[in-house]
């Protein structure tokens, strides 16, 4: 394990690359207790079952259903509603497992994802989960946090400001003239 001191404040979103279904839980022990952090899984095929339908929610897993890259309305709305109470989503961006292979494409979600919400990623790389053995060694590095740049609406938002900073000034300046 390594990069430890990377870890950001929450909220922040942690982006791994995927070789195994238990990723997760070679990642999520390094991170703080608290708050928990959640993670996706397609529903079509982790929540197959009523055990795992009641489970997992349990321990932060929540239900996607994407389609053609993109993610259901349900799937969005939670990942922003984690974020916005100051919470961790853990994704992997490859969108499936890459079985040791070389780092697979990264879907563009988690880029939409942290400059809308406005929170770091932190990119963590796990090698060693796809051929998993007794006494062989799992590896895993935290990067250093990755900062969105400002959207551009919230650069918008402040011009928008400034006018009606100036407006205001000019208008509260024009009033106090009249009374002199």
């Amino acid at each position: 394990m390594t990069g430890l001191e990377n870890i950001p404040k929450p909220p922040y979103i942690i982006a791994s690359n995927h070789q195994a279904w238990f990723d997760p839980a070679f990642i999520i022990p390094f991170f703080p207790e608290r708050p928990l952090i959640y993670t996706m899984a397609r529903r079509e095929t982790v929540f197959n079952r009523a055990w795992k339908r009641r489970l997992l929610p349990l321990i932060g897993v929540f239900p996607i259903s994407p389609n053609r890259g993109e993610l259901d309305e349900q799937g969005l709305r939670t990942v922003y509603q984690v974020l916005e109470r100051g919470g961790v989503i853990l994704m992997f961006p490859e969108g499936r497992y890459s079985r040791g292979r070389a780092l697979r494409p990264l879907k563009n979600g988690i880029g939409y994802f942290a400059l809308q919400a406005g929170v770091p990623v932190c990119p963590v790389a796990v090698r060693g989960t796809d051929t998993l053995r007794p006494f062989r060694r799992v590896e895993v590095s935290i990067g250093a946090p990755v900062m969105p740049d400002v959207p551009a609406w919230w650069e918008l938002s402040r011009r928008v400001t400034s006018v009606v900073d100036k407006v205001r000034a000019s208008i509260t300046t024009a009033l106090n003239r009249r009374r002199a």
